[in-house]
């Protein structure tokens, strides 16, 4: 047997396709002049010598059963869930069929208890409230336990982020080798090669005579009026055309986002160490003496802003005639945000010359530490500026950055300090975004929002409703009565702890405030 006819039908095709020419080289001599006496004999020779260049014809091959089984049982839970619907409540049991299904293929079809654990807690935000960012982890926490639950070797980190973004992005292709796949399937069969299914002989022998008499019945029906009328008769059916094919696209991209996941060999990429190679700051023309110029000279710069920051915002220094301190904190806490960030990437891409030249590394950690110092600035200019026009949830999202901002810094200080890679930042820098993102996802921001502006203007004797503050219906506290609305839920799609607290509380408040309006009923 030839090292091609050995080779594991869980490669991908590809590779199963680029390696035919192996079969030469691992078979020996006497049977590979038997397979190309074979293979001359079969096929017309080409050319002067009538040599074959090139790999064999692509046959026709079923995916297994099992995998088929599985996209089939997932196509139709999101027929029941999710079609014509907002990815709500109804993708949890989703993500838990799609699990279900890619377990059920695997050899053991034990249900493995970390990917399981993943799944849950990636769809716990999507429970508390139905916004894009739990969407967001419902979905990718699926593909990273899908990844998971199917790999051969346990992944690391990196390789469960990295395949599963690929095999997302690889649903883009699936279409394409769909309709691959059909010709194959039609050529196999038109050939008189077992395609594996008796639908697809049927139909291979069947188009022709088929296609052909539907032409002459067309042509038949416009000469004689009676087999028109016969035929109007008979094909009349109540089928809406549009919403029929709108359901065949989704349940078509659907299958293209899973297929991917299920057909996976489960080989794990190699990951790349990000310190390997030449340092990637060569490209922007760093090196010690640059290095060197550029900390002195922004530590210099970053003194200035310093030293007006603590002038004009601790000290109480007078700020230039025309110019509040609300204006002075607008201007300056986003862009000192962004100054901190671009500070942090020159840290990163600098660190590989801090032992060229004595004193770079005390020149770094005094860049970090005034860069700092200006992310302190930035979030007690914010301070200032919501004390002065109230909160948003722009300004929240700005705070939580802020404090993002400098704590990556101080992990860029820990790596220099350490001398750990860049590898060893990235996944920190990663895993402290993520654990940002996943609990922003339980914090009712827009409640936070209205109480503390709400407590804000309402002062001694004025009423809040008079004040005029547009409250938003749904997370407006009991001072706010007067300008709520109920929120709805009309089925249990719609459903999700935030809102169900929301209407239990409004509720409670109506009936509080029916019995202080009528005290004989208590």
């Amino acid at each position: 047997m030839t090292l091609a006819a050995t080779l594991d039908r869980s490669l991908p095709r590809p590779l199963q396709r680029e390696g035919w020419w192996l079969s030469a080289a691992a078979a020996p001599a006497g049977q590979t002049a038997k397979a190309e006496a074979g293979a001359d004999a079969a096929v017309p020779a080409q050319g002067a010598g009538g040599a074959m260049h090139g790999p064999p014809d692509e046959r026709f091959r079923w995916p297994p059963k099992a995998q088929l089984a599985a996209l089939i049982a997932c196509v139709i839970a999101a027929n029941l869930l999710l079609y014509h619907r907002w990815p709500g409540l109804a993708f949890a049991p989703f993500a838990v069929a799609v699990f279900l299904a890619a377990v059920a293929t695997l050899p053991g079809r034990k249900i493995p208890r970390g990917p399981a654990l993943l799944l849950v807690a990636s769809q716990l935000p999507l429970i508390e409230y139905q916004q894009l960012l739990a969407v967001a982890f419902a979905v990718a926490g699926l593909a990273a336990s899908l990844v998971w639950a199917r790999a051969a070797a346990r992944p690391a980190a990196a390789q469960l982020a990295f395949t599963a973004a690929i095999l997302l992005l690889s649903s883009t292709r699936q279409p394409f080798r769909a309709m691959r796949f059909a010709s194959l399937a039609v050529q196999a069969g038109s050939r008189g090669e077992d395609t594996g299914t008796m639908a697809l002989k049927a139909a291979s022998r069947l188009a022709f005579p088929l296609l052909g008499a539907a032409a002459l019945l067309a042509l038949l029906a416009v000469a004689n009026p009676v087999i028109e009328g016969w035929l109007d008769r008979l094909l009349t059916f109540d089928i809406h055309l549009l919403p029929l094919l709108g359901r065949l696209v989704f349940l078509s991209l659907v299958a293209s986002l899973v297929w991917p996941f299920l057909a996976w060999s489960g080989v794990l990429p190699r990951m790349r160490a990000l310190d390997a190679g030449p340092p990637a700051g060569r490209w922007l023309g760093l090196n010690a003496g640059s290095v060197t110029l550029a900390l002195v000279l922004f530590n210099a710069m970053l003194l200035v802003q310093v030293g007006t920051d603590v002038r004009y915002l601790l000290a109480g220094g007078e700020l230039p005639e025309g110019l509040t301190y609300s204006a002075y904190a607008r201007r300056g806490a986003f862009a000192l945000m962004a100054t901190a960030v671009l500070a942090g990437g020159f840290a990163v891409l600098a660190r590989p010359y801090l032992g060229a030249r004595p004193g770079l590394r005390c020149l770094m950690y005094l860049w970090l530490a005034q860069n700092l110092a200006l992310t302190g600035a930035a979030g007690y200019r914010l301070w200032i500026y919501v004390e002065a026009y109230g909160l948003t949830l722009l300004r929240i999202h700005a705070a939580i950055w802020t404090v993002l901002v400098g704590l990556g810094l101080a992990l860029i200080a820990w790596q220099i300090r350490r001398e750990r890679s860049s590898g060893w930042l990235l996944a920190r820098l990663a895993l402290l975004g993520l654990a940002t993102l996943y609990l922003c996802a339980f914090v009712n921001f827009s409640h936070i929002v209205a109480s503390h502006n709400i407590a804000r203007l309402k002062g001694p004797g004025e009423p809040v409703c008079e004040a005029g503050y547009p409250v938003a219906p749904s997370y407006a506290p009991s001072e706010a009565w007067c300008r709520t609305t109920r929120p709805r839920i009309d089925s249990w799609r719609d459903w999700d702890f935030r809102t169900w607290r929301t209407i239990g509380y409004l509720e409670a408040e109506k009936v509080r405030r029916r019995m202080n309006e009528n005290p004989g009923r208590r």
